[in-house]
C-alpha cells in the first residue's frame, strides 16, 4: 500500500513541478503524450497525473498486488523517483543561475 500512495504523491509532485517549470519556461515536457494532453488543458494532465495512481489504489484494495504486479509496481516507483531526482537537479541549477 505504501508503494501506491508513494505513487500518488509522486505524481502530484511531479505535475506540479513539471507545470512550474514549464510555464517559467525551464524546462520542456519530453513526454508527447503529456505534453498533448498539457496542450489540450492542465485540469486534464492533472487529473492524469493524479487518476492513474488512485485507480491503482482501488485495485490494490480489490486485489493486493503480488508476484509480477508487485514487481511492475516497484519498477514504477523506482522509475518515478528517479524523475523527482531530475526535476531537483533543475530547481536547483534554476536557483543557482538566477540568484
Amino acid at each position: 500500500m505504501r508503494l501506491c500512495l508513494f505513487l500518488l504523491i509522486a505524481g502530484i509532485l511531479d505535475a506540479v513541478l513539471t507545470h512550474f517549470g514549464i510555464i517559467s519556461g525551464i524546462i520542456e515536457e519530453a513526454n508527447p503524450l503529456m505534453r498533448a494532453v498539457m496542450d489540450k488543458s492542465w485540469t486534464y494532465f492533472y487529473f492524469i497525473k493524479i487518476l492513474l495512481p488512485f485507480l491503482l489504489i482501488c485495485l490494490y484494495f480489490m486485489h493486493p498486488l503480488k508476484g509480477r504486479l508487485r514487481t511492475l509496481l516497484i519498477s514504477a516507483c523506482v522509475i518515478y523517483f528517479s524523475v523527482l531526482v531530475f526535476h531537483m537537479a533543475w530547481i536547483l541549477l534554476y536557483f543557482r543561475t538566477s540568484a
